[in-house]
């Protein structure tokens, strides 16, 4: 009869390096998925009333994304909670891939520490 190992002691907080490369993906692929979208609003009736903040959330999206190349990354914590939530609110545009990208920037929001 043979007995498992006892697993190793942990630490509640040894979670691993920051590794922020999750969120910079999943900003990019919105950012880019909102421009598309906002240029196939553009050629409609209502174009001009959801383009414009498509295009808007797709350069804060950018300026994000340039941001979390370098540590710290602790303080653009809020600022990434905040798009990941808009990134949601753009299923009134029926932009969905934008959607799952919000999704995923809140579900590995706590990449983002120091």
């Amino acid at each position: 009869m043979s007995q498992a190992p006892p697993n190793p002691p942990t630490q509640a907080g040894a979670l691993g390096p920051a590794d922020p490369t999750a969120v910079r993906v999943a900003l990019l692929l919105s950012a880019i998925f909102n421009i598309l979208s906002a240029i196939g609003w553009a050629f409609t009736c209502v174009g001009i009333v959801l383009s414009v903040p498509l295009v808007i959330l797709a350069i804060f999206e950018f300026m994000l994304f340039a941001k979390l190349s370098s540590p710290p990354y602790a303080q653009h914590r809020g600022r990434a909670q905040v798009i990941g939530i808009l990134e949601i609110c753009t299923l009134i545009a029926g932009n969905l891939p934008s959607v799952i990208c919000g999704i995923l920037v809140l579900v590995f929001l706590d990449k983002l520490r120091d």
